[in-house]
């Protein structure tokens, strides 16, 4: 399957897995994503391009959010949420960020394809997703299915951020960047 052809699978694969995410779990962590001081985001690979995508919206919505080893990223504490996306539930990159965000007292959530598998975390967002590890069932190669549902996840919490706070389109503009 290749191209076009390929879209309805990549579709349908991404409606199932969206689908079988928690309601209880998503509006939970819109929740706290809105309660937070500051939002810190990690993910390694393309679920740290994912991450770092989100992290420039969240700050359009007019939340304080950084990822985790910009140069720019204040040092994280309490009232501060961690969100950390690792599709195979412990990284030891991802371990180290979640153990660092422990002893700063910043609660933490995973979204993660392998809930059992995460270290130590206050929420786990389960997203269903094959990844690299996983025998092949996706029509996309390797991770590429849990990073195209991180992303379209990602995108449904901003909407729902957005509805929270009360922020427009237009005001999500207003902050968007203009030296470029």
């Amino acid at each position: 399957m290749t191209g076009l052809a390929a879209l309805d699978a990549i579709l349908d694969e991404q409606r199932r897995v969206l689908g079988a995410v928690d309601a209880a779990g998503f509006d939970a962590l819109a929740a706290r994503l809105a309660a937070a001081r500051r939002v810190f985001l990690y993910g390694v690979g393309r679920n740290g391009l994912v991450l770092q995508a989100a992290a420039m919206r969240l700050a359009h919505l007019g939340i304080d959010a950084h990822f985790v080893g910009q140069l720019s990223a204040p040092p994280a504490g309490p009232d501060d949420l961690v969100l950390v996306a690792a599709a195979l539930g412990s990284l030891p990159t991802a371990d180290a960020v979640i153990a660092a965000a422990r002893r700063a007292g910043a609660s933490i959530a995973v979204v993660t394809a392998r809930p059992g598998a995460v270290p130590d975390s206050d929420w786990v967002l389960c997203l269903p997703a094959q990844t690299m590890a996983d025998a092949p069932v996706s029509p996309l190669p390797l991770g590429s299915a849990f990073e195209l549902a991180l992303h379209l996840l990602c995108e449904m919490l901003l909407l729902d951020l957005a509805g929270r706070l009360g922020r427009s389109h237009a005001d999500l503009a207003a902050r968007h960047a203009n030296l470029l």
